[in-house]
């Protein structure tokens, strides 16, 4: 993969700045600004799909400070692996007031989701079967598999404050399915920005229905317990009286996710 690139600034019927901000780097940038009016985070990577030009598409989100050999780092996979069809990088938290006391394990499986978390080392590799698939934040998609794929699942994925769950799994699940192999980029490295509102009971609890919602609209079979609901959330707060924030965060979406499993479809 080699020549020019170009960054597109999709903004998601924002009422803020976003439009002046762009505007104000196009004269140092190869930056395209596109307005999209559809809420919702799908909807927004749709639009990216339709509006990119070259032969690789690389996504991030607008909370995240990527490093300077992250551009660079997936040109060299891209040539390195040519048969590898999608690729995701690193993924670190990043806290700006430091992070709380009793945050000790950030691997915690729904822990690092809700971090935004993706670590698998600092060396660029083929994907193996039992690793996890890549975060939004920093993955990239061949032409190839965009127009094979198609589109995000619309019904998936964060909309407004919605903290909606399941959109880049889903897709990535239909690449694999498609026996489309991946690659790790652990060279180009971006961090996360954590927002503390969201280690709070309120968000971890609706956070978690989500993503239990997400797996029942991609067929899951699993059925969701009132009673188990109620267990996790007292483990959390037992959790959160010995100290272990990461632990209460995780009981408390497994709470929520039970809600969710419960979700029925109008469809």
């Amino acid at each position: 993969m080699e020549g020019p690139w170009e960054l597109i600034v999709v903004d998601n019927n924002s009422n803020d700045g976003t439009r002046a901000v762009a505007a104000a780097f196009a004269a140092c940038l190869p930056l395209r600004y596109v307005f999209e009016a559809e809420q919702g985070l799908s909807a927004a990577r749709n639009r990216a799909l339709r509006e990119f030009s070259g032969d690789f598409l690389l996504f991030t989100d607008d909370d995240v400070l990527v490093e300077r050999n992250w551009l660079q780092a997936y040109r060299l996979a891209c040539n390195k692996f040519p048969l590898a069809g999608y690729f995701g990088g690193r993924v670190i938290p990043f806290w700006p007031n430091g992070k709380p006391r009793g945050f000790k394990d950030e691997s915690l499986a729904l822990v690092s989701g809700l971090l935004v978390r993706f670590d698998l080392g600092e060396t660029t590799r083929e994907f193996a079967l039992n690793d996890p698939t890549p975060f939004g934040a920093s993955f990239g998609l061949r032409r190839s598999v965009v127009d094979m794929i198609g589109d995000f699942r619309r019904d998936l994925g964060v909309t407004g404050g919605v903290p909606g769950r399941g959109e880049e799994s889903e897709y990535l699940r239909r690449v694999l399915a498609a026996g489309i192999s991946g690659v790790y980029v652990g060279e180009g490295s971006v961090h996360h920005w954590t927002d503390s509102r969201r280690l709070k009971f309120g968000y971890l609890y609706r956070y978690g229905v989500q993503t239990g919602i997400a797996e029942k609209l991609t067929g899951s079979a699993a059925v969701g317990s009132s009673v188990q609901a109620v267990v996790f959330a007292a483990r959390g707060c037992l959790q959160l009286l010995r100290g272990r924030r990461d632990r209460f965060c995780q009981c408390v979406i497994n709470s929520g996710i039970q809600i969710g499993l419960q979700f029925r479809s109008k469809a």
